[in-house]
């Protein structure tokens, strides 16, 4: 893999702390992070995605409430699992994958019911200082996304994955306030899922080259992270790691980095 002098390859926080409340019917019975994107499992997608960058350890943090079916998922997961499995049904064996080479934790998430208590639990559980989070309910089948973000992404410097605006999309989104030109822009200020009345109203103040919508893929710093622990104690309400970046914002550099492969989210 050719890479740019930046590049970094760091360890990978795959958060998947939710209990899938969007998709309700189903997800009591089945991780959402389960549910199978063109013939596999989101979370198989994702850990060939983590695995892409040349990555050498992930950990997957979970809900509590699926724990019973973590030692099934991490035994699939595992290294030369799938060659085991093509020997037991007879079957030709395939070539290796980058994921063979990845180490995959597993950890129930503790604290707080958030997006950002995943991430923190984690970086406690990596202990390392820069680190990549990829949240695993937005599924990338060409796992190509935490790549971009990886390429684009200043060293030392915090990063989210974005893609074009789009305000019939918002309110499931973040909507990132952009400033400079792409591929890389700068964060001015972000807002959590605005309804369409209110996208709107930004489109015709900002334009659509300056907003951009928040994907589920992160790099994070250490002073980030320290930032995310606080504002988490702070709220007593359930804490939001895109608003946790926007404060962040306020004072630190965050670059926005653009993607136009579409993802397929696995709660709605």
């Amino acid at each position: 893999m050719n890479r740019p002098p930046n590049f970094s390859v760091l360890p990978v926080v795959i958060a998947a702390g939710g209990l899938g409340t969007r998709v309700s019917a189903w997800s009591p019975y089945l991780p959402k992070e389960l549910r199978p994107v063109c013939g596999r499992p989101g979370l198989a997608h994702i850990v060939d995605e983590a695995a892409a960058i040349g990555s050498g350890h992930a950990v997957v943090v979970h809900h509590p409430y699926y724990t019973p079916l973590t030692d099934w998922t991490r035994q699939v997961l595992a290294p030369g699992a799938l060659a085991r499995y093509r020997m037991l049904t007879n079957q030709l064996p395939g070539r290796p994958s980058a994921s063979d080479l990845l180490q995959v934790d597993f950890i129930a998430q503790h604290g707080r019911y958030a997006d950002v208590t995943s991430v923190l639990n984690g970086a406690e559980h990596l202990r390392t200082g820069d680190l990549y989070v990829i949240f695993a309910d937005n599924v990338d089948p060409t796992h190509t996304a935490l790549s971009a973000l990886a390429t684009a992404a200043s060293p030392d410097t915090p990063a989210v994955l974005a893609a074009p605006f789009d305000a019939t999309a918002a309110d499931h989104h973040g909507v990132i306030v952009c400033a400079g030109r792409e591929p890389v822009q700068r964060l001015v200020q972000l807002i959590e899922k605005p309804d369409r009345e209110h996208a709107l109203r930004l489109e015709a103040e900002h334009g659509t080259a300056r907003l951009k919508l928040l994907q589920g893929r992160m790099r994070a710093t250490p002073g980030l992270l320290r930032h995310l622990a606080a504002t988490s104690r702070k709220t007593n309400s359930e804490p939001k790691l895109s608003l946790s970046l926007a404060s962040y914002a306020q004072a630190h550099r965050v670059d926005v980095v653009t993607s136009t492969q579409p993802m397929t989210d696995l709660g709605s």
